[in-house]
């Protein structure tokens, strides 16, 4: 997906967006609880994308189940690759279809989607806003930009990234954090700075 063309987004005053690695990289489909989780949040439909990065149309209605270990492989792949060309190249062409298509973005992390956001951001191409809610980070670092930083309790899966965090939500593990309350919260917090 990532060597497909760029998608040409409608223009919107703000855009929030799902970035997470993708465990199918052949669809950008979002699952069902990433679905609902954007429906959620108090925007209109026309400000948010149902698609995962890189927003190419997604070919299914739903993420096809990908078993955990291949999940993993593929999204590690993705956290190697994110810095190096030419995935980095192709990587920043999605990230400016996307930029020049708002005034105002939050990109909600989940994982490895702050690492491939790190990259393309040091490119220097940025909304006029941008806000950042990482879940679960697995990144070399904190973004460049105005962010918040989540961890749960039980998500054991960062902690060699970030042992310091914003904040830490109880009960929540790494695959948890679209169906916690709190998380909906803060998403909704971040977009009135928008």
């Amino acid at each position: 997906m990532i060597f497909s063309p760029p998608v040409i987004h409608p223009r919107t005053d703000v855009k929030v967006v799902l970035w997470s690695g993708l465990s199918d990289p052949t669809d950008c489909a979002l699952s069902r609880t990433q679905q609902r989780f954007l429906d959620q949040l108090a925007v209109p439909d026309e400000s948010k994308i149902y698609a995962n990065f890189p927003y190419v149309k997604p070919v299914r209605n739903e993420q096809a189940a990908i078993p955990i270990a291949q999940a993993s492989w593929r999204n590690l792949s993705q956290f190697l690759n994110a810095r190096r060309s030419p995935y980095r190249d192709h990587a920043v062409k999605h990230w400016e279809a996307l930029v020049r298509s708002c005034r105002g973005l939050l990109v909600i992390t989940i994982s490895c989607g702050l690492e491939i956001l790190n990259a393309v951001l040091s490119s220097g191409v940025r909304p006029e806003v941008l806000e950042v809610l990482a879940l679960g980070p697995v990144a070399r670092r904190r973004p460049d930009a105005s962010h918040l930083l989540v961890r749960g309790s039980r998500d054991y899966v960062l902690n060699p990234f970030f042992r310091d965090v914003d904040l830490v939500v109880p009960e929540i593990g790494h695959m948890d954090y679209l169906e916690h309350p709190t998380i909906l919260e803060l998403a909704n917090g971040q977009l009135q700075k928008l």
